[in-house]
């Protein structure tokens, strides 16, 4: 595992308030883009003191790219770490939960699809609401969609689908969530060590197994709106092998909830 830091002056090496995970894979057409506004966000606010990269091996120029990024911009709060192999979303974001110092421990999509104000309000909820884990939810009544007019009827389709594997979630695992899998969550220190270290499904259900670890735990789950940005669907989901690979781990998840390996000592 490589690992590249570039971290602010030494005036800034303290513990942040707030580490910022971004896992990326495949991402070499935008992560520039991603990388400008996330280092204009983090001067913007005193709470994100440290963003953790963590690419999930990809195979095209993703890496060189921040590599080359981030030595162009030294000063900069930007923690790299390329995984050799691809790992699975979850375990990505694993690594970097793993060597994370922020009181609270948040991660997002490298695309950026949430707005800035949300992860605001995410940190909000978890400092000032004595929260153990706030959770983004594109069905919170609150939620706004800007979407192109050219996917409307693709994110329809995705949508219902969406739906319904959420019915099938609920119905398994008894979450009673409306919206597990929106791509932003915030944990404090503690309750990121405790659902991360019983996590073991690596690829996109790591969110289910994250939060059910958290309700058997008793640990303070808060929802909060988002406002969701669909540009385009990213081109690393494919959707039927996306939800066969959903499918046979919820059922896992489904199996460690029965045998308590979630409260297990």
């Amino acid at each position: 595992m490589a690992e590249t830091p570039h971290t602010k002056s030494n005036n800034l090496e303290k513990k942040p308030t707030v580490s910022l995970i971004i896992p990326t894979y495949q991402a070499e057409s935008f992560i520039v883009q991603s990388l400008e506004r996330l280092i204009a966000y983090a001067q913007s606010t005193p709470h994100i003191q440290e963003i953790l990269l963590i690419d999930d091996g990809s195979k095209d120029q993703t890496p060189e790219t921040i590599t080359q990024y981030l030595v162009k911009h030294p000063n900069s709060c930007i923690k790299f770490t390329a995984l050799k192999q691809n790992v699975g979303k979850g375990t990505a974001i694993k690594s970097g939960m793993q060597i994370a110092s922020g009181d609270h421990i948040i991660f997002t999509d490298c695309d950026l699809p949430y707005a800035f104000s949300d992860i605001d309000e995410l940190i909000h909820t978890l400092q000032d609401k004595q929260t153990d884990v706030a959770i983004g939810s594109r069905m919170h009544p609150n939620s706004v969609y800007h979407i192109r007019s050219h996917n409307l009827s693709y994110i329809y389709i995705r949508h219902t689908s969406g739906r319904l594997f959420n019915y099938l979630i609920n119905f398994f695992t008894r979450l009673g969530m409306a919206d597990t899998q929106a791509g932003l969550k915030g944990f404090t220190q503690q309750a990121a060590k405790l659902c991360f270290s019983k996590m073991t499904v690596s690829g996109f259900a790591f969110d289910i197994d994250l939060l059910v670890c958290a309700q058997k735990n008793n640990l303070c789950i808060k929802t909060i709106p988002l406002n969701f940005n669909y540009d385009s669907e990213m081109s690393t989901v494919n959707f039927l092998k996306h939800a066969i690979l959903m499918t046979a781990s919820m059922l896992r998840i489904v199996s460690k909830k029965i045998t308590g390996y979630y409260t297990r000592s």
